[in-house]
């Protein structure tokens, strides 16, 4: 597979998470489409809350940005000793452990940085610091790199035509480019991509507030629509293949995605449509046998309850699971950063390890 365009040819849009001058910098997605705005994050506390709340999202993101959380640690931190640092390093990594639980990428960029840490212990202070941050930064780039890649993979798999997606594994959900968002652009340069259908994606609208925001900007042929009409556009023969990202791919091929995906991967099914989920090896857990496995994070009650802050239902009793597990039978594929796998998945993703 040949990688023919930078990152630059393809997207407008700058890096959604970024280290620099001992401050982590994101593209506050609550913001969005209203305003555009690049924010600071000064503490370990906000780099948590912003992952906490949605300032940033997306399995890639929030990995990087995690592991940047230890780097703004690492270069500011006032600790003497090496002990008095580990003690520091230590609470930070555990307060952004527990920020979200379905986000595979998260626990592997911290546990990354954690481990090169204890492998260096002996090293000087001001070593191990240098590494922290050398170590965040490698990850970052390694997923731009990923997704360039992900996106040539799919580029030369998927329909010309017109494809649906669901949910922001675009730019905005990764460092830069997207996991979704790498395919469709490279699919768009070449000419290939005809039409893209973006879901809305109650109940928080990561489609129409941030997919079709960031996907207009760079000049992608879309039309929104709300999730309930996925269903109409597949009978009308309006959509010849469906791409999604994924929050976490489990040993057998079972994965965990936004809210409303495993909807649409039945909907595919009985329209005969091709349906793939887009990831990188980061988001490959191996630990987990199947999709019943998988801990589904259930956020508060006002996502569903308003919209845009206004009240739009009683206040009344409400389940609001962030994700659901599709069946790894429903998959056409699984394209990720070391090339396209194809069932039977527990066989052919282990292949990806060896």
């Amino acid at each position: 597979m040949e990688i023919k365009y930078k990152p630059e040819e393809l997207t407008k849009l700058p890096r959604s998470v970024e280290f620099r001058e001992g401050k982590v910098y994101i593209i506050d997605q609550l913001l969005l489409p209203r305003e555009f705005k690049v924010i600071p994050l000064s503490t370990v506390e906000e780099v948590a809350r912003a992952i906490k709340t949605l300032q940033v999202r997306g399995a890639p993101a929030i990995g990087a940005t995690a592991a940047y959380g230890l780097a703004l640690l690492a270069e500011n931190s006032k600790a003497k000793t090496k002990e008095e640092f580990f003690d520091e390093f230590y609470k930070a990594f555990e307060i952004l452990r527990n920020t979200r639980p379905t986000a595979v990428n998260l626990f592997w960029a911290l546990n990354r940085i954690k481990n090169l840490v204890e492998e260096h212990r002996e090293e000087s202070l001001g070593e191990i610091k240098r590494l922290i941050v050398e170590e965040a930064h490698k990850i970052a780039d390694e997923d731009v790199e990923a997704n360039l890649r992900m996106g040539h993979y799919a580029a030369e798999i998927l329909p010309e035509g017109n494809i649906l997606t669901h949910c922001n594994a675009g730019s905005l959900a990764t460092v830069h480019l997207g996991t979704v968002g790498a395919a469709l652009r490279v699919m768009h340069k070449e000419g290939k991509l005809k039409l893209l259908w973006v879901d809305e994606t109650r109940p928080v609208l990561q489609g129409a507030r941030l997919s079709a925001w960031e996907y207009h900007y760079d000049g992608i042929p879309l039309k929104l629509i709300s999730d309930n009409m996925a269903g109409f556009v597949m009978q009308q023969g309006m959509v010849d293949a469906i791409i999604v990202g994924a929050d976490r791919i489990v040993a057998n091929g079972d994965f965990a995605n936004k809210i409303g995906t495993y909807s649409l991967a039945v909907l595919a099914k009985e329209h005969k449509i091709p349906f793939f989920t887009i990831a990188p090896l980061s988001t490959i857990d191996m630990s987990l046998k199947s999709g019943e496995e998988i801990p589904i994070e259930e956020r508060p009650k006002e996502e569903v309850l308003t919209c845009g802050g206004c009240k739009i239902a009683p206040d009344v009793d409400v389940y609001n699971p962030a994700f659901d597990v599709t069946p790894h039978k429903y998959l056409t594929a699984i394209i990720t950063d070391r090339g396209v796998v194809y069932p039977p998945f527990e066989k052919n993703l282990k292949k990806l390890f060896e």
